[in-house]
């Protein structure tokens, strides 16, 4: 509104005056928004991924637990070790790790140390090798998938762009003349508002880790670490 109401320009001019200068505007905002369109569709689609591989992990494991009770008292307590190990070191830094596409070797250990039990049973009770591998190539598969889709972000230079064409509507907002100067002022203040928060939006689902409204957790791990707490205690 300062703008429109100072002596930076003839507003009066410019109202009278605007030439083609509102659809050299409306391109702007249109190709604004297939290409905030675009990222927002592929964003949202890496975060649902992101998160359905995480769910996808924690119940292949609550799985693998729950057959692992019908097992010898041995291998029920290896796998049960096992388990809580992975998902305890999962919740202490694996998600942060995994954002980042780098891997702990804790966790690689934990992993590992699961699949040395299931290649053992394997061995010693060929009968139970199907199901077996089975549990084995879900967990891989699901972890596999929060490691690709959790290190997806958007590239800096899309990034770059979109903070630059943000910046770009709302500052030529200021130059498109209402005659009316509070209309002037709320038309201003909701372009701004909605271009910022459409960035704001696509910043919160490029970083799941950091808070906001799409914020990855571990309660996934937490939880499933008390229930076999849980049931195991139940069991004596």
């Amino acid at each position: 509104m300062w703008v429109h109401i100072s002596g930076f320009y003839d507003a009066r001019a410019l109202m009278n005056d605007l030439g083609g200068l509102p659809w050299l505007y409306s391109s702007l905002v249109a190709l604004f928004s297939i290409l905030v369109g675009f990222v927002v569709q592929k964003q949202w689609e890496n975060w649902n991924n992101l998160v359905d591989s995480v769910k996808s992990e924690v119940d292949s494991l609550r799985e693998l637990f729950l057959w692992s009770r019908y097992l010898p008292q041995d291998y029920k307590d290896k796998f049960s070790k096992g388990i809580k190990f992975y998902l305890k070191e999962m919740s202490a830094n694996g998600l942060q790790k995994s954002e980042r596409g780098e891997k702990s070797e804790k966790i690689e250990k934990a992993f590992s140390g699961l699949q040395e039990v299931m290649f053992e049973l394997s061995e010693k009770d060929p009968g139970r090798m199907t199901t077996t591998f089975s549990f084995f190539s879900k967990i891989l598969e699901a972890r596999s998938n929060r490691l690709r889709y959790g290190s997806h972000h958007v590239p800096q230079s899309l990034k770059s762009t979109l903070k630059f064409c943000t910046f770009l509507v709302i500052i030529l907002s200021l130059f498109i003349g209402i005659r009316d100067v509070w209309l002037d002022y709320t038309f201003t203040v909701s372009l701004s508002l909605v271009a910022f928060i459409i960035y704001i939006v696509i910043d919160d689902l490029d970083n799941p880790l950091t808070p906001g409204n799409w914020h990855l957790t571990t309660e996934e791990y937490d939880s499933l670490i008390k229930q076999i707490s849980s049931i195991e205690s139940s069991q004596g």
